[in-house]
């Protein structure tokens, strides 16, 4: 093989990925259902990939959000912060469809698409055939046929194999030409490709990026200080939506300037833009420079001007844990979940370590060899040995992922027992249709009824043939009662499927109770079908996991009806559930630093104010912003609380100063506050109980 050979094969192998997505419909649908959705995009861009297109190619039609990523993956279409427009590879297509045409994309985009020819040349085979052969000349471990199956699929779908009896298969003419016209990567030359990290040159960091690092490297009692803040940035093509974030903040920009910027330009609502400010300040991309007022950090200034991505892992890196440490783990294949549990050893959760994968995977640092798999690349192995890593694990680190919660609920809830006792019995109920020895479906009924009741809802278990399971009702802003309808489907599998549900049988429901709101509640949702007719129906599909959480929550931040009933409203209504659950507990979080910093720093200065705090909190783990701690302040001196006390009033609110005072009679007044409430709500409901 010639030297210029290797090289190309070498070059093809490292840009190509792993896992062809799925395409959802049946499989020889899949071809013209590809035409179809390429030709619609054509006429005009998708502005909404909740929406379903009507195809004519197939009975069942998915979101667009489900097509995306298989008309992605292959290079026919862009997705720019949601909206889906042909590429030129997608316009070329939409002239002239071809099967060849899509054939030759897949193999220029995924590995062992040719190579499968390649081995069924010499011989028909068949697929468990096919799949030894490749995992044992590619040194791959693959657990099942699943990866070399969808491989097969594509290329019988497209004319290139064929079936010839007994489960075996062999190339048709078509597949002799992919071999003729094709560059087939063999498996000595895959060996060298991910065994060479001497020809990965990687370009030294810039002067401003290079010291963090020093200082990280000279101080490692520095590691304790990288955050663990949540992490969130518009997609797809997260890390180049976040340099155009910051070139927008080279040079001063206010607050308001900013945001109207990012929310034109990625589409987000001003909430998102919100949740992602602590993180861009946090991890170093941007700092404020005065009142509402934000500029890009040298080291994010750097980044830009280099265009390198490792600039920017090397910066979050620097502010951030577990982030090159999750590539050193990472130097051997393993799971996400093993991923996911030495996350939490560096005090970061599944979701923000979510993140941190995605942005080393399109940084090129790690990638995914198999479903749920993930690899340090060459690259990674590499650019990792430049990082200053946390050697040893400080058990203090995990103090609060594992344990803070429940020592709060223990403190503050006293009936705890109680609560985790109707949380069990829901999830319990869930999945067992006789639990309790009731009959089919009854103790989830009456679970549902008690876990509405317990977040302060009216809520009845109904039951029986005709009527809803339960009902719930509630006041809202104006005082009007609103009704919904509930339906529990307890599920020994675990799911609830499309044929379980009868809208017909819910609409009637809702009608006979004169509901606005219907709920499904279930173990679990299988398939787009039921989501998306759920959908249509206003019909809002809740898991019991989803609902004990909101439960817990409503306990712990004192959420409202008007707030929890968010849960009811279909669309969008459980994700901006969630959303103000985030923030609310966010807020909780800045009260107890304030606190915790206030009680510390008055020992220093007799008074403080919200902007001396923000400087004292600005590298912390939670990074508050100075609006947060205004408000916190704000929270903190009313009459009702008053546990600070002005001391010097300033024209600037966050210049006023303040003194901490009186914080343990503060406590115990509220605490006895909500123990006389909760005793005399529970002398009504025994009151209730016994007369009937």
């Amino acid at each position: 093989m010639k030297d210029t050979d290797l090289q190309k094969q070498k070059s093809e192998w490292k840009r190509k990925g792993w896992s062809i997505p799925e395409l959802r419909g049946g499989k020889q649908e899949w071809f013209n259902i590809v035409t179809e959705l390429i030709k619609k995009i054509a006429k005009i861009s998708i502005t909404d990939i909740g929406l379903s297109p009507e195809l004519e190619s197939t009975n069942t039609s998915y979101p667009w959000r489900a097509y995306t990523p298989f008309l992605k993956g292959v290079g026919l279409i862009s997705n720019h912060s949601g909206i889906l427009s042909l590429s030129d590879i997608g316009k070329d297509f939409s002239k002239n469809p071809s099967k060849w045409q899509l054939a030759c994309l897949l193999h220029d985009k995924y590995r062992l698409v040719g190579e499968v020819l390649e081995i069924l040349i010499s011989a028909p085979k068949t697929i468990e055939d096919i799949d030894k052969e490749l995992c044992r000349e590619y040194s791959l471990n693959w657990s099942n046929l699943s990866n070399t199956r969808r491989r097969m699929d594509w290329l019988e779908v497209l004319g290139l194999i064929e079936g010839v009896g007994s489960r075996k298969w062999s190339v048709t003419e078509e597949g002799k030409r992919a071999l003729e016209e094709w560059n087939i990567v063999t498996s000595d030359v895959v060996d060298m490709a991910t065994s060479d990290p001497s020809e990965i040159d990687i370009t030294p960091p810039p002067a401003e990026i290079l010291e963090l690092l020093l200082k990280l490297s000279a101080d490692p009692s520095l590691h304790n200080k990288r955050n663990t803040y949540n992490v969130w940035v518009p997609s797809p093509n997260r890390i180049e939506n976040l340099r155009t974030i910051v070139q927008f903040a080279f040079e001063r920009v206010t607050r308001s300037e900013l945001f109207n910027f990012i929310e034109e330009e990625f589409h987000l609502k001003t909430s998102s833009v919100e949740s992602m400010m602590p993180f861009l300040k946090a991890d170093g991309l941007i700092e404020e420079v005065g009142r509402n007022i934000y500029v890009a950090t040298v080291a994010a200034k750097a980044w830009c001007e280099s265009g390198n991505d490792l600039d920017f892992i090397r910066i979050i890196h620097a502010h951030k844990r577990f982030v090159g440490e999750m590539i050193m783990y990472a130097d051997q294949v393993v799971t996400r979940n093993d991923v996911y549990a030495q996350a939490k050893k560096f005090g970061i959760n599944i979701e923000k370590a979510r993140w941190i994968i995605g942005f080393l995977l399109e940084a090129g640092l790690l990638e995914e060899t198999q479903y749920l798999h993930i690899k340090a690349t060459p690259l990674g192995s590499k650019f990792v040995l430049e990082l200053p890593l946390m050697k040893v694990i400080p058990e203090s680190l995990t103090i609060y992922e594992n344990s803070s919660k429940e020592n709060v609920e223990k403190e503050f809830l006293p009936d705890a027992t109680v609560d985790n006792k109707i949380y069990e019995d829901l999830k319990v109920a869930a999945r067992d249709p006789m639990a309790r020895g009731k009959a089919s479906g009854v103790a989830f009924e009456e679970s549902i009824a008690a876990i509405f009741e317990h977040m302060g809802f009216e809520a009845k278990r109904i039951g029986g043939a005709g009527n809803t399971d339960a009902i719930v009702r509630w006041k809202d802003t104006d005082g009007e009662i609103i009704t919904a309808v509930v339906d529990g489907k307890s599920k020994s599998s675990g799911t609830v499927s499309h044929g379980d549900v009868s809208d017909i049988a819910i609409e009637t429901h809702k009608e006979k109770n004169g509901a606005e709101f219907a709920a499904i509640i279930g173990p679990g949702f299988a398939g787009d079908t039921l989501k998306n007719h759920a959908r249509k129906k206003g019909i809002a599909l809740i898991t019991d996991i989803e609902l004990i959480d909101i439960a817990k929550s409503s306990q712990m931040l004192g959420l409202s009806m008007a707030e929890l009933s968010l849960l009811f409203k279909v669309p969008n209504g459980l994700a901006q559930l969630t959303e103000l659950i985030t923030n609310k507990q966010r807020e909780q979080d800045v009260i107890s630093l304030v606190v915790s910093t206030f009680k510390q720093g008055q020992d220093v200065m007799e008074s403080l104010s919200a902007r001396d705090l923000y400087f004292f909190l600005y590298r912390t783990e939670i990074s508050p912003s100075l609006e947060e701690l205004v408000a916190a302040f704000e929270m903190l001196s009313k009459d009702e609380i008053a546990i600070l006390r002005p001391i010097t009033k300033a024209s600037a609110t966050e210049n006023t100063t303040y003194a901490l005072c009186g914080e343990q009679y503060c406590v115990n007044r509220l605490r006895a506050l909500a123990s006389s409430i909760e005793k005399g709500l529970s002398q009504l409901q025994n009151h209730l109980a016994f007369h009937g």
